[in-house]
Formats: structure tokens, C-alpha cells, sequence
């Protein structure tokens, strides 16, 4: 807070001071600073197109030195003057001058206290630094006074690497509240009041936003996320309920490759097949489906079928490998 007033106070003596300088200059010396100020803006727009960073930033130091001369109530500058103060704090941060890059950002922030991009670059600079707990100040105190989805998702994820799962929760919370769209975040909510002991809490997360009636293209996720859910904490049997009623809003092959995977660990051959099959219909040579459908037909006893299914997908990368070990293990059966 001292740091802000004392540039805060240290803006008005300049622009105090421009402007008694600027009563003194006749209309050709103001006409000519301008005239330099813009000449040295330009190049050092020239020089930041051809790379040469550090040379952009001593033409649009000169630039913005001459336009301050001159930035009256009556001939104010502040358009031009905000432009090189954005230029030089994304400048300086390009060439790792954390602190000039930090005093330009804080000086966009009087006139764009609502830019969240300056606060998440802010934050950025802070880590790299290793200032951390700075990192994560800026961005609380820009969300005392704004709601900003992308700046409380950032305090979540940071507060959810400190293992602080309340607070992960609350700003998770606050960031779904500003964007419904995003439900993959009732997913980390309900996981952290699970693993907080509050098994209720997380459950009702999703039924509480499944009791708002959201549309179907939303819901049919809310239902799958609510599976993927269940499925972590082991509660199968909802899992598969969850997962059901995603699958009847919409069809999803990923989701019947879920439910054939479950149905099969569970010894639900049937519904697993059922799954299965609607995952052929629209991907007949899915390695997953003939990996499963080869598991179902030897726990069948069918071991022809079993060996047809494995055969297509020998040379998987990833199932080629337990595909062959099937086969090996019918043929020595046999």
C-alpha cells in the first residue's frame, strides 16, 4: 500500500512539474518535443520489429521523457504516455528487467485497475523471481476489488499446489459461480471436499448444479465428470449409474469405453458387450473395443473368438504388448 501512494504522489509532482515546464515553452518548442517524442516512438517501433529489444526501450524512454514534458490539462498526452508505459513494462519483462518491468506495470495500473493481464503478468514476474508470496498477493488483492474468472481459477490452482484445499475450494467455487460453462471445475471441488472428510459436501456440489436444469450439452458433461468422480473414490456402482445417464443425453464413445471397461471388471458381460458395440458402430477397429471384447469372450469360454479379437490389435503400441500375452495363454489352454 506505501509502495502505490508513493508513486501515486510521485505522479502528481511530475505532472505538477510538466506542467509548470510546459507554461514556460513557447508553441515551436512544444511543437518540436512533439515532433521528437513521436520521431522516437516510431523508431523504437522500428527497432522492436527488427528485435532489437533493448534499443526499443532507449527510443521509447526518450519518447515518453518528451511527451511528459509537454502533457498538460489543456494538451494532455495520456493516450501516447499509457502506450509506452504498456510497451516498455511488456519490454522490460521480455528482457528479464523484473524490477523496470514491475515499476511500468504498477504505473498501467492507475489507469487500467481493471486489466486482469497486468496482474497475471505481474504475477508471473513475482515467480520468476521467487517471490511467491508476492505472486500470489497481487492477485488477492486484485480480486478484493474485481471478479475476474481467469484470476480466482490462478489463486485456486496455486492454493491446490499448497495442498490448502479450503481455500482451493472457495475460489474454485467462485471462479464456477462467474463461469457455468466450465464444469470440469465441480470435478476439483467435489475431489477436495472428498478428501477433506466432507463426502456429503462433494456429492451435493453436483446435485446442486445438476437441480438448476442446465442445458443437455452441459448436463451430459456434469454426468460424465459426476462418473469420472465416483470412479476415483471407488463407488462403482454410481459411477456407472452417472455414467448411464451421460450416455442417454448424448451418445459418447469415450464413455462407453468407460462403462464396457466397468461393466467387465464388475462381471456385467452383457452390458459391457451392449457398450462395446456402440463404440463399433462408430469405430469399427477401436483397439480398445477388440482389446475388451477379447477379455469378455475368454472369460466366456469362447476362445476363437477371444484369439480374432486379439489377433487385430498385436501390433498396438500400447495394448499390442497384454494383447499378445492373451494369445499366448489361449493357445497353451488349448
Amino acid at each position: 500500500m506505501k509502495a502505490i501512494v508513493c508513486l501515486i504522489i510521485s505522479a502528481i509532482f511530475l505532472i505538477i512539474a510538466n506542467f509548470v515546464q510546459a507554461q514556460e515553452l513557447s508553441d515551436h518548442d512544444i511543437q518540436q518535443i512533439e515532433y521528437d517524442a513521436g520521431t522516437a516512438y516510431n523508431e523504437g517501433v522500428e527497432l522492436y520489429n527488427s528485435e532489437d529489444y533493448h534499443g526499443a526501450i532507449d527510443k521509447f524512454l526518450i519518447s515518453l521523457e518528451k511527451y511528459r514534458q509537454i502533457d498538460t490539462e489543456e494538451n494532455p498526452k495520456t493516450v501516447r504516455i499509457n502506450e509506452l508505459y504498456k510497451n516498455l513494462s511488456v519490454l522490460y519483462n521480455m528482457t528479464n528487467q523484473y524490477d523496470r518491468a514491475i515499476e511500468y506495470y504498477n504505473l498501467r495500473m492507475q489507469s487500467e485497475p481493471d486489466n486482469y493481464k497486468i496482474i497475471t503478468s505481474l504475477n508471473k514476474i513475482y515467480n520468476n523471481i521467487g517471490n511467491k508470496d508476492k505472486a500470489l498477493q497481487v492477485l488477492i488483492d486484485f480480486d478484493k476489488n474485481f471478479d475476474e474468472y481467469k484470476i480466482k481459477y490462478k489463486i485456486a490452482q496455486i492454493y491446490e499446489g499448497e495442498n490448502d484445499l479450503i481455500n482451493a475450494i472457495k475460489f474454485y467455487s467462485e471462479a464456477f459461480d462467474l463461469n457455468k460453462k466450465k464444469v470440469d471445475i465441480l470435478g476439483k471441488v467435489a475431489l477436495f471436499y472428498y478428501k477433506i472428510g466432507q463426502d456429503t459436501s462433494a456429492i451435493k456440489v453436483y446435485n446442486d448444479y445438476i437441480a438448476t436444469n442446465p442445458e443437455d450439452y452441459i448436463l451430459k458433461k456434469v454426468y460424465k465428470n459426476l462418473g469420472i468422480f465416483y470412479q476415483n473414490i471407488g463407488d462403482i456402482e454410481d459411477a456407472l449409474q452417472a455414467f448411464e445417464q451421460s450416455n442417454s443425453i448424448k451418445f459418447d464413445k469415450e464413455v462407453s469405453l468407460i462403462l464396457g471397461q466397468l461393466y467387465y471388471e464388475r462381471g456385467y458381460f452383457k452390458e459391457a458387450k451392449e457398450n462395446l458395440a456402440k463404440v463399433r458402430e462408430t469405430d469399427s477397429t477401436n483397439p480398445q473395443a477388440h482389446y475388451y471384447f477379447g477379455l469378455i469372450y475368454r472369460k466366456e469360454g469362447k476362445n476363437a473368438e477371444a484369439l480374432a479379437e486379439f489377433e487385430m490389435i498385436k501390433t498396438h503400441p500400447t495394448l499390442g504388448p497384454s494383447a499378445k500375452q492373451q494369445i499366448e495363454f489361449i493357445q497353451k489352454s488349448e
